[in-house]
C-alpha cells in the first residue's frame, strides 16, 4: 500500500501541467498587454511633444522666415505631423470686417492673427488628434 501512494506522489499529472501552462500563458499574455500600453503612451506623449514644438515653431517662423502677410501654408513632417498656417489681417474691434479698408494709417502697425494647427494620428486605430495655437503678430509700422 505504501508503494502505491509513493507511485502517485512521483511526479505531475497531464492535467496539472496543462493547467500551469494555461495559467502561464494568460499571465504572459497579461503582461505583453501591460507593456503594449505602456509603449503606446510613451509613443502618444512624444507625438503630443513634438505637435507642441511644432506648432511654437511655425508660429515663432511667421514674420521672420515666412513672410508675414495674409495666406496658407501647410506641409508634413517625416514623424507623421501635418501643419497648417493660417496668417489673417487683424481685425480691430468695432470695425466691420466685411468692409475692407488697405489704406494705411500713418503710425500704426499692420496686425495679423497666425493660427499654427497640427494633425498626427497617434497610431492606425485612433481617431486623429489636432493641436492649434494662435497669435497676434505686428508687421511693420506704416
Amino acid at each position: 500500500m505504501a508503494d502505491r501512494h509513493r507511485h502517485r506522489d512521483a511526479g505531475f499529472t497531464l492535467v496539472e501541467t496543462l493547467v500551469s501552462l494555461v495559467i502561464f500563458t494568460l499571465a504572459l499574455v497579461a503582461l505583453l498587454d501591460v507593456f503594449g500600453i505602456g509603449f503606446r503612451g510613451i509613443r502618444s506623449i512624444g507625438l503630443d511633444g513634438a505637435a507642441l514644438q511644432l506648432a511654437s515653431t511655425q508660429l515663432a517662423q511667421a514674420g521672420t522666415v515666412t513672410p508675414l502677410k495674409a495666406g496658407q501654408q501647410q506641409g508634413n513632417t517625416p514623424d507623421g505631423l501635418g501643419w497648417t498656417v493660417v496668417i489673417e489681417p487683424y481685425v480691430r474691434p468695432g470695425k466691420d470686417p466685411d468692409i475692407v479698408d488697405d489704406t494705411p494709417r500713418r503710425g500704426e502697425p499692420d496686425a495679423y492673427w497666425v493660427t499654427a494647427e497640427i494633425r498626427w494620428k497617434p497610431s492606425l486605430l485612433a481617431a486623429e488628434q489636432s493641436l492649434s495655437l494662435r497669435t497676434l503678430k505686428l508687421g511693420a509700422l506704416q
